[in-house]
């Protein structure tokens, strides 16, 4: 049989009438959205000019390659990553290597969620920051309306992924970049340091090490979305359009809301457990337009949302494919609603979720458990780059002469480059990060290496050691036609929704007081970080954005949800399923627990707790 017939026989064939396009630029904006957004802009912040070195260096060795090689790949066969391997190795390595990009997203959901009931409560009423009711119905809401939006077809997931894009992080981000360099065009000093001796991140040992191999993960998911290549009308000319697009606007995304978060808030400033709300709170301050924070949450909520759909929509359609085609799945968990969708897949996968979601809203410290089940997930993801690279070397080399819209160049270099950059990232998940604080490296080891090994291995072998004939079912058909009402309802109820969250929020939100005793605290807190050698902001800056209550940071900083909170945010660059925790410099610490000496001093001892658990280098 010919390379092109057993293309043909893996891929779902085209049809006119089922097959609803999308063009190139929403497939750019639907990878962009699945791959960056603010979440860890200031997370990164913290370390300046070098955040641009963090940034580009893991550009280099793990960007680049996956999105020149899976642009070729995709310009050639159908299916992604599942047909890649598929044809490149073997089929069932093929199952495996789309099962993991499956299983990483399951630990995803809950963090990412969470991430939006907090930001939610931020702007709405900070007191619900702290009920895990309020986390756990926010987290099962928003799922289970994601699973029904993607269950109505591709191209309704496209537009509400690029329109959650555009603004919930292209918009916002701008602004960000605008306020930073209107700050520093005003003769304002920036708070982090911009000379070409901070260009580099300052060695803090084995925490710098694993904070840039880590940051390798910030670009997982590249490769992700080439599932839906077949929904392109000229998939070899437009997908590789449409990564190179997404490549850039990843790296602008990442790179200058950071810059500009770190030219005007003091990296003491960053409160660690009131996550990053508090952050963008402290940006506006500085231009006396905090009655923007809540706009700004209600748009990252709706960035957020729509990279979820994303990944809703891309791995399970992977796994769907190769499923019906080789009789992988049992027949369940193969059917498909009448849009094409696999829709009993996302069900199953949602309930795993809700339960996860309930332990991390209700159990106390659970969070660092959570933690580490979330390495052993990128582990596993790491292990479908590993063959993505070898597939792809041996595609180049066994089908030299296969239809190709595109070549990337130096193809062996590259996946060798990308190879050595996952084996690198996979080796470094085996070093606890801060969150699993003094506990035993050995039963650490033993988890992750257990946990990958399990999940990653041992699930799917028992799937296809246990597959039967009868559960192949054929060929996934496309997306029916007839979804323009129900899309452009789906529409309208998003923006309406948008529409009374933003107005609610607004309403609800109170910036910080400037009172006399606010000005008095200032200054104490600025004696403090002065004997302590760390910088000092400016007083209007610290009265904007603590008052005299010490703001966010002094909410309630000792609850089970703030600690998962700063758990959150003591992980690599990578806003989506890529993110893993690293391991924390103390000193990043020592500004928040200055500002609860001085503000809540009641916390002080509860939180000094928290530190002394995290695990440092």
């Amino acid at each position: 049989m010919s390379a092109e017939a057993k293309d043909q026989a893996t891929s779902p064939p085209p049809s006119k009438q089922a097959i609803r396009y999308i063009s190139w630029v929403a497939l750019a904006l639907m990878t962009t959205s699945s791959v960056a957004s603010l979440r860890p802009s200031p997370t990164m912040a913290v370390y300046g000019l070098a955040s641009i070195f963090l940034y580009l260096v893991p550009a280099v060795v793990f960007l680049l390659p996956t999105a020149l090689v899976s642009a070729e790949l995709a310009s050639g066969w159908n299916g992604g990553v599942y047909n890649w391997v598929s044809q490149g190795l073997s089929k069932p390595m093929g199952f495996l290597a789309v099962w993991c990009q499956f299983a990483m997203t399951i630990f995803y959901y809950p963090s990412l969620l969470g991430f939006v009931a907090s930001t939610l409560a931020y702007v709405i009423n900070p007191d619900l920051a702290s009920s895990g009711l309020w986390t756990a119905i926010v987290i099962m809401v928003c799922y289970w309306a994601g699973v029904w939006v993607s269950s109505r077809g591709t191209s309704g997931v496209a537009g509400l992924a690029s329109g959650g894009l555009i603004i919930g992080t292209l918009v916002p981000g701008a602004l960000l970049v605008i306020l930073g360099i209107a700050f520093l065009g005003q003769g304002n000093e920036s708070a982090a340091p911009m000379t070409a001796g901070h260009l580099l991140p300052a060695w803090a040992g084995l925490s710098s090490l694993v904070l840039i191999v880590n940051n390798f993960l910030s670009y997982s998911g590249m490769e992700m979305n080439a599932v839906h290549v077949s929904s392109l009308r000229k998939p070899g000319k437009e997908f590789p359009r449409a990564m190179f697009l997404a490549m850039g606007l990843v790296l602008l995304i990442f790179i200058l809301p950071a810059l500009a978060i770190s030219w005007i808030v003091p990296a003491e400033e960053l409160s660690l457990t009131a996550g990053v709300m508090q952050a963008f709170d402290a940006v506006f301050a500085a231009f006396d337009s905090q009655w923007l924070t809540p706009i700004l949450g209600v748009m990252l909520v709706a960035a957020s949302l729509g990279g979820m759909l994303t990944w809703l929509a891309g791995p399970s359609r992977g796994l769907l494919l190769i499923s019906r085609t080789e009789g992988y799945l049992p027949p369940y968990l193969q059917k498909l609603n009448k849009h094409g969708v696999q829709q009993n897949i996302l069900v199953v996968q949602g309930l795993v979720t809700t339960v996860i979601a309930l332990a991390y809203a209700f159990i106390p410290d659970v969070s660092s458990v959570y933690w580490i089940f979330s390495v052993i997930t990128t582990q596993v993801y790491l292990i479908m780059y590993l063959l993505m690279f070898v597939a792809a070397v041996r595609l180049r080399r066994n089908q030299p002469d296969h239809p190709r819209g595109y070549r990337a160049p130096m193809l062996t270099g590259l996946c060798g480059v990308g190879f050595a950059a996952s084996l690198a990232a996979l080796l470094i998940g085996f070093v606890p990060s801060s969150q699993f604080g003094g506990g035993s490296v050995g039963i650490y080891l033993a988890i992750v290496a257990g946990g990958a090994l399990g999940l990653g291995l041992l699930v799917p072998y028992l799937f296809y050691r246990f597959r039967k004939p009868s559960w192949k079912t054929g060929r996934a058909r496309g997306g029916g036609a007839g979804m323009r009402t129900a899309e452009k309802l789906v529409y309208a109820l998003v923006v309406v929704a948008l529409l009374i969250l933003g107005g609610v929020a607004v309403a609800s939100y109170h910036g910080q007081k400037e009172t006399e005793q606010a000005y008095a605290k200032a200054e104490q807190l600025q004696t403090a970080l002065s004997t302590a050698g760390l910088r000092v902001p400016y007083k209007d800056s610290i009265v904007r954005v603590l008052g005299d209550d010490g703001g966010a940071v002094c909410h309630d900083p000792e609850n089970a949800l703030r600690r998962g909170t700063l758990y959150g945010m003591i992980t690599n660059g990578a806003a989506g399923p890529g993110q893993r925790p690293v391991l924390v410099d103390n000193k990043l610490l020592q500004g928040q627990l200055l500002i609860m000496k001085v503000y809540c001093p009641q916390y002080v001892d509860a939180f000094q707790d928290v530190i002394d658990d995290l695990k440092d280098a």
